[in-house]
């Protein structure tokens, strides 16, 4: 579990686990048993009015089995101990700094920062070179089609749909009134 007490974390542990494997005489007990702890001692190191300090240790002689398929009645109990400390306010994070769980430094990830911008290079220039041949093949038919006036070349694809987007359709007034309501 974790707790907060005047912003400073408090860790523990509700209960834990025991595994057997015994073998006597070719009989294996591979059973686990659960314990649940009933008693957390709280140490609180203060200075003045300020909190420095907090720690939690459970009882390991107060835990109730909870692998007995009894139901069990739970009466959990608590101690707090007050120990006074010359340690100053300003410092009093200095003791969670050490511990691996905070980032001593940020640390960048080069690696995926060139492989992202590597893709994004790669991806930009297979857009590139499919645009640049479509619009190459477009020029040229167009080019052609400016010189040689007589001939007339099908055109296929979105080049068929390119005129009758900004047609009116044939009975503009009933379209309207159709679309509009």
């Amino acid at each position: 579990f974790e707790l907060m007490l005047d912003e400073l974390p408090i860790w523990g542990y509700v209960g834990e686990l025991e595994a057997k494997s015994i073998n006597f005489a070719r009989a294996v007990d591979n059973s686990t048993r659960y314990f649940l702890f009933t008693h957390l001692d709280f140490s609180i190191a203060y200075n003045g009015k300020a909190v420095i300090e907090v720690n939690v240790t459970a009882d390991p002689l107060q835990r109730l089995d909870l692998s007995t398929k009894d139901s069990h009645q739970v009466d959990f109990s608590y101690s707090v101990r007050w120990i006074k400390s010359d340690v100053p306010y300003a410092e009093r994070m200095g003791r969670y700094a050490q511990y691996s769980f905070l980032p001593q430094s940020f640390e960048i990830h080069w690696l995926s920062i060139i492989n992202s911008f590597v893709l994004v290079l790669l991806l930009t220039g297979f857009l590139a070179i499919i645009l640049m041949r479509v619009l190459k093949n477009d020029v040229s038919r167009y080019m052609q089609q400016a010189d040689l006036e007589e001939e007339e070349e099908e055109e296929t694809g979105w080049k068929l749909v390119h005129g009758d987007v900004f047609r009116l359709p044939p009975a503009l007034p009933g379209f309207c009134a159709f679309v509009g309501t």
